[in-house]
């Protein structure tokens, strides 16, 4: 058959593709296997070493933390100071209690000693007995000036015991010596756990490995572990290998060097936490016979290989064939006239064909969501549409809005009597309306316009900002939208804008005062843009609501003014009963201020029942008032001044806590970047308003707050701790040392060294 080409192919292609890498392969493993072997060794090597490191500073840690949870509980932290003698029984026996309750036989602790450097007392496994142990004394007494807090130490500690001790079992010891208090200059106390060398070599469980040996040498090159453990505490400085590592400034590393005659692979690592090195010394010839052993067990399973991929090649292509086969008969029944072309390119040209019908299904779905968008708002003009499905819909269709304030616009052709258009034209002429809003407004800010009967309708929305910004707003994108349509079609157009409306709902209603606004064009001549609170301002009974009085009685108690607060309130009651023809009026003007006295509160988090405690409600003691003073006064005692009250004491709260605040990411973070805008960002204020409130809380800015804070952080320093100057700069983020000193120099007078230096009060 003709179609048998592609398998013809790719049994060829299945045999080079097979054939070659198994022989290439064959080849480079037999050349180099020596060399790869010896790599994945010394890696096997370095974890091993690794792990082993993790192993024992996991448990030294684990005995250094263990320690210093110890010597700082209160029982130790007392019992320093005092003098002890024997009649202080009972708090030596506490003390040996605790010292006995860390030596587990887990951390392989042996002994552990307690030692008053002021009252010259010491307290050991062997119990309390201050004329013992002297020259245990000596020696944790010489660690006291050592610039660490805790440091681990190994040594010959045979000549430190007396006779009759024998609390260690091995001569060379592990020690753990600490201060207390950690990091003071002149410790009061000293603490020391030991561990015998033979007990680390157990801890640290090295096995017996032919290809090598493993050792742990201190900060001295004393041999801390090894596999024979009659070499524990061996001086190794005179190794090479080991002068080598010593020498080296890099924290691990893989070099070759002879060992007895032998050439051998060595790795280290150099422990940061306590100076120990740990090596491996493995034999290369060790490791290279392994090698070529592996390099002919590769070359025979490259001949096994070679073979099995000829067999594949021939038998398995077939089988790999098969759909391929099914596919290419499928697609050639359908257009016969591809029968003489290669399995692949008929293949492709019926997969090429899929995905360009794909493409172009995926095109008209996309150009139908925008025409269900509009369906969606002609129900929604119609009043069809329920509100459930409203928002369902558009996130359905791929708009993602969150709009609080919403209005609608129309725009209508004013006349085409002096166009050049005819009113055959006006559908085209709506159409291309249309498609102007489209492109000048942004997809966010509307849904899409649609021609509504003989106009062109929008609903546009905004998330945030106030009503005259949204007004604003719609009316410079009005006007944008007018001037385009008289350059682009040389056609003028009025508009429409209905109020502010927040549920879709409303958007029926909000149609219907576009409509009665675009009336007004008679009036207002061609080419306006018309709101329709502007064209009617008397609609309804909320003009007569003293907007403007209410609004400086609101300002008014948001800046807790009350003589301010009681004079707006005059003047709202006092227009509030001209404006009005009949007492209702009046009364619903009143009771519309309570809301928005109510609403205020509400919106400050403060809930209504700290205004009014009392079973009557507010609105009830409100309809029973009748004379313009009682309704004044009562305004005033029970809702304007403790609205005031309220108001200052939630912003004191909210000052306080904001201050707090601060001051507690200076404390945490006074060693960082930090600055008044990241601290913004961290607690959800603005950079201006922060400093406003913390300037106002601690009577200082936040730059010379976290300078002084620092400085305070220095002088603890200097007095406490030996660290440099330059490192304190550094640590304080200050760009230089000269400056770090300049500005310490001028706010105590003297400079850092000096004092360091000065007496202590």
């Amino acid at each position: 058959m003709k179609t048998h080409t592609y398998l013809r192919k790719l049994i060829v292609l299945t045999l080079v593709v097979g054939a070659f890498p198994v022989l290439i392969l064959g080849w480079y493993s037999y050349t180099y296997s020596s060399h790869t072997v010896l790599e994945k060794v010394n890696e096997s090597n370095a974890q091993i070493l690794r792990q082993t490191q993790l192993r024992v500073e996991q448990t030294l840690k684990t005995i250094d933390y263990t320690a210093s949870q110890l010597l700082n509980t209160p029982l130790m932290t007392s019992a320093i100071g005092k003098r002890l003698t024997i009649t202080d029984s009972e708090l030596i026996n506490d003390l040996y209690d605790n010292l006995l309750g860390i030596q587990t036989f887990e951390l392989g602790i042996k002994d552990v000693f307690l030692y008053s450097l002021e009252n010259d007392w010491l307290i050991s496994n062997s119990g309390f007995n201050e004329y013992s142990h002297v020259k245990m004394k000596d020696l944790l007494g010489g660690f006291a000036t050592m610039q660490a807090g805790s440091k681990w130490v190994s040594m010959d500690l045979s000549e430190r015991y007396d006779a009759e001790s024998s609390v260690v079992s091995n001569n060379y010891t592990i020690m753990n010596v600490k201060k207390w208090p950690i990091n003071s200059l002149k410790p009061q106390g000293m603490m020391a756990v030991l561990l015998s060398g033979k007990e680390t070599n157990n801890l640290i469980d090295l096995e017996d490995d032919n290809m090598g040996q493993m050792y742990i040498v201190d900060e001295m090159n004393k041999l801390v572990a090894h596999q024979d453990r009659t070499w524990i505490g061996k001086d190794m400085s005179q190794e090479a290998f080991i002068r080598h590592i010593a020498e080296s400034s890099e924290p691990t590393g893989l070099f070759k060097s002879k060992v007895q005659d032998e050439d051998m692979s060595i790795s280290y690592r150099k422990s940061a936490y306590n100076g120990w090195t740990y090596v491996s010394v493995l034999p290369i010839s060790e490791m290279t016979k392994r090698a070529k052993s592996i390099a002919w067990t590769s070359l025979w399973v490259s001949v096994i290989a070679l073979c099995t991929s000829v067999i594949i090649a021939v038998l398995g292509t077939r089988s790999v064939y098969r759909p391929v086969r099914s596919i290419y008969r499928s697609l050639a029944d359908a257009k016969t006239s591809r029968e003489a072309k290669d399995e692949l390119g008929v293949i492709s040209e019926g997969i090429q064909s899929l995905l360009s019908n794909q493409t172009r299904m995926q095109f008209q779905l996309e150009g139908q969501q925008e025409h269900m968008t509009e369906l969606l708002v002609r129900k929604m003009l119609t009043g069809e549409a329920k509100s459930s499905e409203i928002q369902e819909r558009l996130q359905y269709y791929g708009y993602t809005l969150e709009w609080d304030k919403m209005r609608v616009l129309l725009f209508q052709i004013d006349d085409l009597a002096e166009s050049r258009f005819d009113e055959k034209d006006r559908d085209l002429l709506l159409f291309a309306i249309s498609n102007i809003v489209s492109e000048l407004v942004p997809s966010h800010e509307r849904l899409a316009p649609i021609v509504f009967q003989d106009a062109v309708l929008l609903i546009a929305g905004t998330q945030t900002g106030s009503e005259e910004t949204f007004k604003d707003k719609v009316f410079d994108m009005a006007v944008t939208i007018q001037e385009a349509v008289k350059g682009y079609l040389s056609v003028e157009a009025s508009v429409g804008i209905s109020r502010s409306f927040t549920h879709w709902m409303d958007a029926e209603q909000g149609y219907a005062e576009c409509v009665v606004a675009l009336k007004y064009r008679v009036q207002l001549g061609r080419e306006a843009a018309l709101f329709i609170e502007d064209v009617q301002p008397k609609k309804g009974k909320e003009s007569q609501y003293p907007k403007e009085a209410a609004a400086q009685l609101i300002d008014a108690i948001q800046s807790s003014d009350k003589t301010r607060a009681h004079e707006a309130l005059g003047i709202f009651i006092e227009n509030a009963s001209k404006s009005v023809d009949n007492h209702n009026d009046y009364q619903l003007s009143l009771v519309r201020l309570l809301v928005d006295l109510i609403r205020l509160l509400q919106d400050s988090g403060i809930s209504l029942y700290a205004l009014n405690q009392k079973e009557r409600s507010l609105f009830d003691e409100l309809l029973h008032l009748h004379a313009a003073r009682e309704i004044e006064a009562w305004f005033y005692e029970h809702i304007v001044e403790p609205s005031i009250g309220l108001l200052e004491e939630r912003r004191d709260t909210q000052f306080r806590t904001i201050s707090d605040e601060v001051k507690r990411l200076i404390e945490e973070a006074f060693d960082t970047d930090l600055t008044l805008e990241k601290c913004a960002a961290r607690i959800n204020y603005h950079p201006q308003y922060i400093s406003r409130v913390f300037r106002q809380e601690t009577g200082i800015n936040f730059a010379e707050y976290l300078a002084q804070y620092r400085l305070d952080i220095a002088k603890r320093w200097l007095r406490e701790t030996n660290m440099t100057v330059t490192d304190i700069a550094e640590k304080l983020k200050y760009n230089n040392p000269a400056n770090f000193i300049r500005y310490f120099r001028k706010m105590e007078g003297i400079t850092p060294g000096q004092y360091r230096g000065k007496p202590e009060k």
